[in-house]
């Protein structure tokens, strides 16, 4: 604004208001050499000629608007002449048609008063005919199950009656239709305690009545009564279909029948009774507890154990209670519609892994039937190790994927917060449980009553299957488990599941099945040394020519526990090379006097079993020995005797000591040791036979 303001004051703006014409051409003179001043010349005259056209068309354009605008006010002058003379005779006629009108009325009034007083005449004749028609016309209306005109009819001339009913013209047919209308009252209530009638049927009942100004509380209880008879033969029907039907053709019958009903008989309710509807909480309540009770018994059967049929008929269900909250406007209603759908879920979970506990269990009694038909040498253990492993993880993936079906986006719960959440618990149910059934079972084949009859192979997968499922198996599973809920739910925030409590137990169940293992083998080798020792006559034995059977057989029973153990557990500490191993005489007897017994290491026997294969020959090797060592304690040893035991030890020791690691070979050394140190306190000749002649004793025999 600054900018044009300033242009329209300055003198050499050729455009403004306060151009100098001499200013201008003396300031182009000095500036502008003769070119420049011709091309301003020429400039200015092209301006000025378009100026004085432009100027010209404006004079022509004003001057024939100016002719049209006169040739209007002409044409308007001789109008409104026209229009003033149209008006003048419209005035002349509507005061002449005001006369006539004045003259009419006037001679029409005594006429219309008689017609007036005619009228009202026979409209009072019709209410007394109606009056005196009235007992006839109801009964008749009655007869025809015309309920409803016979209470219109009444009601509309009640007044009437109220008011000159005390007259006895009009007493008579008070009294008949008073009567009439009582009898009315009676057949509409047995119309309302007819189970057989039609809803619609009952809402005129209820309506007719309150019409006849019946109380409203009898009318509900009346009503409530009625529906709850006529509800009661669809649970009755619907409680018989429960075992011929599945949940699809029950459900149906159930929306369409039972649920349709107490839908309209709750409409018809809050339609006749609108401010009072405290009973009726209570009476929908009642019968929806039974109709939950029957879904959950036709949800219990075998037969409806499919997931996508159960999925169907709870989705339907599931609608038809949500468009029922809104006709009941119960809270309890909506909580219990999600409770069916949580509890439909929670049952699935739960036969879910029932039933790979079931199935897992026929797999052992296969594997417990291989194992002893083929014998520990024919069986690779960790070929079945792995075969459980896979049926079991694939059981619970599959289990898993099945309860996703309850997460399709098209049903009316599956995208549901809470429905989501119900699915992720039960999922994880289905792991933890089936995990700490494994636990369980595990051991409880590894208690002191079952493990003596099971394969020690079966406790050695047992624990291993433990032990693998306790480091990868649960959090492979949880982590598949997430990947499922991310997939059906996406964008549901998922809470992480703590997995340290199913871990603890099969951490528990892994050490029972190798405790069991370890106490199996060295019991079954104590037994047999703790026979051999008592029952033999130490005093009067033969010079030995050999070690005794009994020492083979213990050291095939370790040697094949120790096989068996090297297929599934590693060994953490290579066996000893070193050939200059410490014989088992190379101790005096002295160093095994009972002071010096008090300050040597402490074995214990029953410790914890550890998870490698030299925990495990050790832990068998403990129970065996100490065995041996308590037997020898007890019996009297001769001279030959002792000799024999000290070849049995020398070769317990070269056999067992073979691939034993450093601290099991020490181990067996101290054991043996002191068992021939015990015979040597409890002989009567204690002599020991020279090194290289056990050896050779060792050797040929």
């Amino acid at each position: 604004m600054a900018e044009v303001k300033e242009n329209s004051e300055n003198p050499l703006d050729i455009d403004g208001s306060n151009f100098n014409p001499d200013l201008y051409l003396d300031r182009l003179m000095k500036h502008a050499n003769l070119k420049q001043i011709m091309d301003k010349e020429a400039e200015i005259v092209t301006q000025s000629q378009f100026l004085q056209s432009e100027m010209q068309t404006l004079v022509y354009e004003n001057y024939n608007k100016f002719i049209s605008a006169t040739e209007t006010v002409r044409k308007m002058r001789s109008d409104f002449q026209i229009m003033q003379e149209e008006m003048n005779k419209l005035s002349d006629n509507m005061n002449k048609i005001t006369t006539f009108s004045a003259q009419i009325s006037e001679s029409l009034k005594e006429s219309g008063n008689n017609v007036s007083r005619l009228c009202g005449t026979r409209q009072l004749l019709d209410k007394l005919q109606f009056l005196f028609l009235l007992p006839s016309q109801l009964n008749k209306a009655i007869i025809e199950n015309r309920y409803a005109d016979a209470v219109h009819d009444y009601t509309h001339a009640q007044r009437v009656l109220l008011k000159y009913g005390n007259q006895p013209s009009f007493q008579s047919i008070q009294t008949e239709c008073y009567e009439i209308i009582s009898e009315l009252k009676k057949t509409l209530r047995d119309r309302l305690l007819n189970p057989d009638a039609s809803a619609s049927e009952l809402v005129e009942s209820v309506g007719l009545l309150r019409q006849l100004q019946e109380t409203d509380s009898s009318l509900q209880d009346i009503f409530l009564n009625c529906a709850e008879n006529r509800l009661d033969k669809h649970l009755q029907t619907l409680s018989a279909m429960v075992e011929i039907t599945d949940i699809l053709e029950w459900v149906e019958k159930c929306n369409n029948s039972l649920l349709a009903d107490i839908g309209i008989v709750i409409s018809c309710y809050h339609e006749l009774f609108q401010n009072s509807n405290t009973t009726l909480p209570e009476f929908a309540n009642k019968v929806m507890t039974q109709v939950f009770h029957l879904f959950e018994e036709v949800m219990k059967r075998p037969e409806n154990n499919g997931t996508e049929i159960l999925v169907r008929g709870l989705d339907k269900f599931f609608r038809k209670l949500q468009a029922m909250r809104e006709i009941i406007s119960s809270d309890t209603m909506s909580d219990k519609a999600v409770e069916v759908v949580i509890q439909c879920i929670n049952q699935k979970a739960t036969g879910q892994y029932q039933s790979i506990q079931t199935q897992f269990k026929d797999s052992l009694m296969r594997v417990r039937q291989s194992l002893a038909s083929k014998g520990t040498e024919n069986a690779d253990l960790k070929d079945i190790l792995n075969s459980l492993q896979v049926y079991l993880m694939q059981k619970v993936q599959a289990s898993l994927l099945d309860l996703m079906a309850f997460l399709q986006n098209n049903l009316s719960f599956g995208l549901k917060p809470w429905c989501v959440k119900a699915v992720a618990d039960a999922c994880w149910m289905v792991i933890s449980e089936t995990m700490v059934n494994l636990s369980d079972m595990v051991k409880k084949m590894a208690g002191p009553q079952s493990s003596n009859n099971i394969p020690f192979e079966l406790l050695l997968i047992l624990a291993k299957l433990c032990l693998e499922m306790q480091e990868n198996g649960v959090t492979t599973l949880h982590s598949h488990l997430l990947k499922l809920l991310e997939e059906a739910a996406p964008g549901v925030t998922i809470e992480n599941r703590d997995t340290s409590g199913v871990t603890v137990c099969l951490s528990s169940a892994a050490q029972a099945a190798l405790d069991a293992e370890v106490a199996h083998i060295g019991q079954t080798a104590a037994q047999m040394l703790r026979v051999s020792v008592l029952a033999r006559d130490w005093l009067r034995a033969p010079e030995p020519r050999g070690p005794r059977a009994v020492c083979r057989r213990v050291v095939e029973t370790l040697a094949g526990a120790d096989a068996a153990a090297a297929q599934l557990f590693p060994a953490s500490v290579k066996p000893s090379s070193d050939s200059s191993r410490r014989t088992i005489w190379s101790r005096t007897t002295t160093a095994f006097s009972p002071i010096n017994r008090l300050f040597s290491e402490r074995i214990e026997v029953f410790g914890p079993a550890g998870a490698d294969r030299g925990a495990l020959a050790e832990g068998a090797l403990k129970v065996a020995l100490k065995a041996l060592v308590e037997c020898v304690r007890v019996r009297t040893f001769g001279r030959h005797g002792l000799q024999q035991l000290q070849v049995d030890a020398h070769f317990l020791q070269a056999r067992l000591a073979a691939a034993a690691p450093p601290r099991t070979e020490r181990l067996l050394t101290a054991l043996l040791e002191d068992a021939l140190a015990s015979a040597q306190l409890r002989c009567v000749d204690p002599q020991l036979m020279e090194p290289s002649i056990v050896d050779i004793i060792c050797e040929r025999g």
